[in-house]
């Protein structure tokens, strides 16, 4: 069976990080991997990772990310906060520095700072086919807020990610 590997690479285009997702009908689980830095800083060969996290999408009891060696459920690992305006939600979350950050659903996603300052710490960007922009793949931008947790990051996008889409579905075919 087919799936999907996607790349998370440096401007200079060194991958960082590699996601997996086999397709399949149930149980759909995305892998993420590290780049393991190679000892021979000249080196040619193919990159090596090593697992990073998982997260196995559920539809009907709550999707389980394993990361660190904790295994948990969306559920305790998220706080759902709702926009009063109705024009989007939010998923909370505590980083390694104790404090609290939220992705933020709406036609991207986009992850901030939970205070005051509503600091911008990534950012999502869509793939440009170069119709009425320049071209460009996707990208999740992280900005200098969020240099300290790069992986949590990553490993929340995903789940963030195929939330937003599948949200972005259900409500495209009247299904929310």
């Amino acid at each position: 069976m087919s799936g999907n590997v996607g790349y998370v690479c440096t401007d200079e285009g060194h991958s960082i990080y590699r996601v997996k997702t086999p397709l399949k009908m149930v149980h759909l689980t995305s892998t993420i991997e590290r780049a393991i830095p190679n000892i021979q800083q000249n080196s040619s060969g193919p990159e090596t990772f090593g697992f990073l996290a998982a997260i196995e999408f559920h539809n009907i009891t709550p999707s389980r990310i394993r990361y660190r060696g904790q295994e948990f459920s969306v559920n305790d690992f998220f706080r759902k906060k709702i926009d009063l305006t109705g024009l989007g939600s939010y998923r909370v979350f505590t980083g390694p520095d104790d404090k609290e950050y939220y992705w933020k659903l709406g036609n991207t996603a986009e992850l901030f700072l939970n205070d005051d300052s509503k600091t911008p710490v990534a950012h999502f960007h869509h793939k440009h086919y170069g119709i009425f922009r320049k071209k460009r793949p996707a990208s999740l931008e992280i900005f200098p807020a969020g240099e300290h947790m790069m992986d949590l990051i990553l490993v929340t996008f995903i789940y963030i990610e195929k939330l937003r889409v599948d949200l972005e579905i259900a409500v495209s075919t009247g299904g929310a």
